[in-house]
């Protein structure tokens, strides 16, 4: 179950129509994520979003998976979910900020062809370390897995979607318009005033308010721009709630609009503590006080208080966090941790 190596080379299925190779996806997604982005406003061109992220290459793991025979990839469905994905609405409670990670693939928000990309060969019970080579679609982990290396689970058997109240791990295993909530159930869509986990177990336009491990929330109306804000959430993803003086919606600072805080502009943007105006976050070589955007991080002498946007480090190097290695890899060691390959786990 652990191997370490070059990148596989990996093929679509053989299909007929439009078809990305899984080695050009992770790009592919992004563009399309940056055409959505700055439709919604949340950049002010598809170019600086493209310059802003980082992006990985392809996961090792899942094309190994593929070389060996225990998960196909459909080229097809990649060009389908890239194209649905530059499609999705700019409404908050549809697509959340924390799902920009190119590497991450929320199964609650993703357009439906994104859950077809890969069809696990792995049947349930047998031994599994990925999602990808399971034919349920998910690799049921133990809850204490090492810190490095690879972690064995089991597939999680394969069901028919399941209808409301059925159990599930992901919305993949929920029948059409329900979506699997935080209790691990199949949930149709709450309205106003209904209890809930998560945002996407509440109807279009609502967001799940005041949910806690201990308790639920209640799915209520998200506002839009120039709207009182109560829960301090608006619905657009180029909105905040300006708590301390309107208390209503506005719009996220481009480069330029007055700022308090770095949290009044746009992503991928900081507020200039000298001009307090917003300005794009510094890039590989421009001094920086806390982070960099593309391929840099902010990297800080002892004696300083600024740092220096320098490019991401070699394998061996010490590291504090995946973003500060070339491999996007940083391990810990008993010592300090440092960058290297990932581990290959199928």
């Amino acid at each position: 179950m652990l191997r370490f190596g070059a990148l596989l080379t990996v093929t679509a299925l053989a299909c007929s129509g439009p078809s990305i190779a899984y080695s050009d996806l992770n790009q592919e997604l992004q563009q399309a994520r940056c055409e959505r982005f700055a439709r919604c406003g949340l950049f002010p061109s598809e170019a600086s979003c493209m310059t802003f992220f980082r992006i990985p290459p392809p996961d090792a793991s899942v094309a190994g998976a593929i070389a060996a025979h225990k998960a196909d990839y459909d080229g097809a469905y990649a060009k389908q979910c890239v194209d649905a994905t530059a499609r999705q609405s700019c409404d908050g409670a549809d697509f959340e900020l924390e799902h920009f990670d190119v590497n991450t693939r929320s199964s609650d928000f993703e357009p439906k062809a994104c859950g077809e990309i890969f069809t696990g060969k792995v049947a349930g019970g047998a031994s599994c370390s990925i999602d990808a080579e399971c034919a349920s679609g998910t690799c049921e982990l133990p809850d204490m897995c090492p810190p490095t290396g690879c972690c064995v689970g089991m597939c999680r058997p394969a069901q028919a979607p399941g209808k409301a109240g059925a159990s599930c791990a992901k919305t993949r295993d929920c029948a059409d318009g329900l979506a699997c909530g935080t209790d691990m159930t199949c949930h149709v869509a709450g309205a106003a005033g209904a209890p809930c986990g998560s945002d996407p177990e509440c109807g279009a336009g609502l967001g799940c308010i005041g949910a806690s491990s201990l308790m639920p929330g209640n799915c209520r109306a998200l506002p839009h721009a120039g709207e009182p804000c109560p829960y301090l959430r608006c619905t657009g993803e180029n909105l905040r709630c300006d708590e301390a003086n309107t208390h209503t919606c506005v719009a996220l600072g481009f480069p330029g609009a007055p700022c308090a805080a770095s949290t009044e502009c746009s992503f991928g943007m900081e507020c200039d503590a000298a001009t307090n105006l917003c300005r794009e976050l510094p890039t590989l070589g421009m001094p920086c006080d806390s982070a960099c955007g593309g391929d840099a991080f902010c990297a800080f002498d002892s004696t300083l208080t600024m740092g220096t946007c320098v490019a991401p480090l070699p394998n061996t190097s010490p590291c504090d966090g995946y973003n500060q290695c070339a491999s996007f890899y940083c391990e810990q060691g008993p010592i300090f941790d440092s960058c290297k390959d990932p581990y290959v786990c199928f």
